[in-house]
């Protein structure tokens, strides 16, 4: 049976014929800043989510990438010898067993004051809506709505993404704090890891979403490399060495 095109086309709709559509989906957000400095960053991030949910995220000035596989998350770096990953729940393990964050010890880290957000309404962020979130007690005193989160459908994927990456007590998304969210701590704030799992970011920050594209994604992109390091290799590499034995100070790991 030959259809015509207005033929077809109703067909289609009615589902007498199947019309390939990519589940794939790809966001960039970019520094939008009237501020000077800020405008002269070359800071954005990259993130793509294909249909299984798997996800990667890239982030300026990090050689390596976040990725999400069958539901794990991983930290990709590249090595001498290639490419390898390292689950972030095997990393999150070694941070508790060493007793500290960058630096920042576990105990400092949870006694750190809870960060108050303040509902700012709806914010427009380029062509998306969402609820945005200051500060209760902002230096600036503005009360600007550094986080904004859509209810957008269409981005519900890169929303997951986000999600899954914020989740465990110290997130991947820790990372971001490059981005000074919240002073730089919003990471690891759970209220505010609680709002972000609750939509999609389209502001975080000096970070905005600036476009979105549905084109498919080449699947090699969401593999993970032959070498996953196991939790005593990542362990055994995050050993300090022994600093001026002059002195009684060393590190604790």
């Amino acid at each position: 049976m030959k259809f015509h095109w207005p033929a077809a086309l109703c067909a289609a709709l009615l589902g007498g014929i199947a019309m390939p559509v990519s589940a794939d989906i790809s966001a960039i957000y970019e520094v939008q800043s009237d501020d000077e400095f800020e405008q002269a960053l070359d800071f954005a991030m990259t993130i793509e989510v294909n249909d299984a949910g798997d996800a990667r995220l890239h982030i300026t000035g990090r050689t390596g990438y976040f990725l999400i596989r069958d539901g794990e998350a991983y930290k990709v770096s590249r090595g001498i010898d290639g490419p390898y990953a390292e689950k972030l729940d095997d990393l999150e393990a070694v941070i508790v067993h060493a007793g500290h964050a960058g630096g920042i010890s576990l105990e400092l880290l949870e006694n750190f004051p809870k960060i108050e957000l303040v509902d700012k309404g709806t914010v427009e962020v380029g062509q998306w809506r969402g609820r945005g979130y200051g500060q209760a007690e902002d230096e600036m005193g503005s009360g600007w709505p550094q986080l904004v989160i859509s209810q957008e459908e269409s981005l519900r994927p890169i929303g997951g993404a986000f999600s899954r990456l914020s989740s465990g007590r110290f997130g991947a998304m820790r990372m971001l704090t490059l981005s000074n969210l919240f002073g730089g701590f919003g990471f690891y704030d759970p209220e505010v890891r609680e709002v972000i799992a609750g939509g999609t970011p389209i502001r975080i920050n000096m970070l905005e979403l600036t476009a979105v594209s549905t084109d498919a994604v080449d699947p090699a992109r969401f593999e993970l490399p032959d070498r996953v390091l196991t939790r005593e290799e990542i362990s055994a590499r995050d050993k300090p060495f022994e600093w001026a034995p002059a002195f009684d100070r060393q590190p604790a790991g």
